[in-house]
C-alpha cells in the first residue's frame, strides 16, 4: 500500500490508469464499426457504476487490510477463503492482462505495417516480440519500486492516454474534408457534417436500434447491474480504489475522478471510430479483421513521427494496468498463501522479498 501515503492527484491517476488498458479504445473501435455509436457501450458499461465510486472508495479506506483476501478470510474466519480468492485474483489478472496484451498486437501490425517479424532465423508474430519487452519493463520498475512506481508511472502513462484519445480526431476530420469535400472552401468542422453525410443515422443511435446490435438497451442495463454487484471485488480494487489513499476524501476524489476521465476518453474513442467508418468502411484489412481499425486509422492519418507516438501511448496504457495487476498479485501471493500458511511471523522485508 506504500505507506497508504496518496493524494488525490496520484489516486485518480492510479483509477484511471489500472481501469483502461490497451484494449479499451480498439474494443471500442471495433464496437463502433459494427454498431455505430453504440458500440461505445463495450467499455461505456461503467458510466453509470462510477457515481458509486464515491461510496465504496470509503470502504477500502476503512478496511485497514492489505488485500482484498484479508478481509474474506476476517469476515468468514476461514484462511482458506483467502486462498481461493488469491486464486481468483491471479486468474482474474491473467485473464484481462491477456486481453491488454492481444489487443496491442492488433494495433501494432497495422501501425509498423507488418504482421512478422524475423529474430535469429525464425519468423513470428509482432505481438510476440512486444509483450516481452513490455513485460521486462514491467517487472523491472515494479520490482523496484512497487505500488509507488506503478502509480508514478500511471500519472505519466495517463497523460498518454488522454493524448491517444484526442489526437486522431482533428487528422479524421481533415481527410474526410480532403477525401469528400473541398479543402479549398472547407474547413475541419465540416469534417462532422460530412461524416454525417456518409453515414446512415442509425450510426449515431446512442443505444442498439435494431435486432443485430450488440448493445440493445436490455442488455446495458443487465450488465450495469451486474457491473455494479462484481466491482467491489475487483482485487486491484483495495489499493487503486481508495486503501493506499492518505485521506478518505482523497479517496473518493481518486476513484471517482480517474474514472470519469475514463469516460471522456471513451467519447474521443467513439468519434474516431465513427471517423474511421466514414472513411474506411471498405478497408480490405477491416472487412475482414474490425479490431484493426484503430491501428489502420492511426496508419492512414498519422505520420511517422506520431504513429510511433501512438503507438508508445497504446503502450503506455496496457503498463499502466498490468503494474497495479502485478504488484496487487504478488501482495495476494504473500498475504493470504505465504504468510497464512508458511510463516506467519516473518518480518516486512522478508514479504517484501516473497512479493518480488
Amino acid at each position: 500500500m506504500a505507506g497508504r501515503s496518496f493524494g488525490k492527484l496520484m489516486q485518480t491517476f492510479a483509477a484511471f490508469g489500472s481501469g483502461t488498458g490497451s484494449a479499451d479504445p480498439v474494443n471500442t473501435a471495433r464496437g463502433t464499426f459494427h454498431n455505430g455509436m453504440s458500440g461505445m457501450w463495450s467499455v461505456m458499461y461503467w458510466l453509470f457504476v462510477t457515481p458509486f465510486y464515491w461510496i465504496v472508495a470509503v470502504w477500502y479506506r476503512r478496511m485497514r487490510h492489505l488485500t482484498l483476501g484479508d478481509w474474506f478470510v476476517e469476515r468468514y474466519e476461514s484462511r482458506p477463503m483467502g486462498v481461493g480468492y488469491c486464486l481468483f485474483g491471479l486468474g482474474f489478472f491473467i485473464l484481462y492482462g491477456s486481453m491488454f496484451f492481444s489487443a496491442i498486437g492488433k494495433v501494432a501490425a497495422p501501425l509498423v505495417d507488418t504482421e512478422t517479424v524475423t529474430l535469429m532465423g525464425t519468423t513470428m508474430g509482432i505481438e510476440y516480440v512486444l509483450v516481452p519487452v513490455i513485460g521486462v519493463v514491467v517487472l523491472a520498475y515494479g520490482i523496484l519500486g512497487g505500488l509507488q512506481a506503478a502509480y508514478i508511472t500511471d500519472l505519466i502513462q495517463g497523460l498518454c492516454i488522454i493524448l491517444l484519445s484526442i489526437i486522431l480526431i482533428p487528422y479524421g476530420l481533415e481527410a474526410l474534408v480532403e477525401k469528400f469535400g473541398d479543402p479549398a472552401t472547407q474547413g475541419m468542422g465540416e469534417g462532422f457534417r460530412i461524416m454525417h453525410e456518409q453515414l446512415n443515422e442509425d450510426h449515431f443511435s446512442v443505444v442498439g436500434s435494431n435486432n443485430t446490435s450488440e448493445f440493445p438497451l436490455q442488455r446495458i442495463l443487465a450488465v450495469v447491474l451486474i457491473n455494479l454487484v462484481g466491482i467491489v471485488v475487483q482485487p486491484h480494487f483495495i489499493a487503486t480504489g481508495g486503501g493506499s489513499a492518505k485521506t478518505e476524501m482523497n479517496a473518493r476524489i481518486g476513484l471517482v475522478v480517474g474514472n470519469f476521465l475514463k469516460r471522456f476518453c471513451t467519447l474521443g474513442w467513439v468519434l474516431t471510430a465513427l471517423i474511421a467508418l466514414a472513411l474506411f468502411a471498405d478497408h480490405p484489412e477491416l472487412v475482414q479483421d474490425p479490431e484493426k481499425a484503430w491501428g489502420v486509422a492511426s496508419r492512414e492519418l498519422l505520420g511517422p513521427g506520431l504513429t510511433g507516438l501512438m503507438l508508445a501511448c497504446l503502450l503506455a496504457a496496457l503498463m499502466s494496468s498490468v503494474d497495479a495487476y502485478m504488484v496487487v498479485g504478488s501482495g495476494l501471493v504473500a498475504r493470504n498463501i505465504y504468510a497464512a500458511y508458511f510463516n506467519p511471523n516473518a518480518s516486512e522485508k522478508t514479504y517484501i522479498n516473497i512479493g518480488r
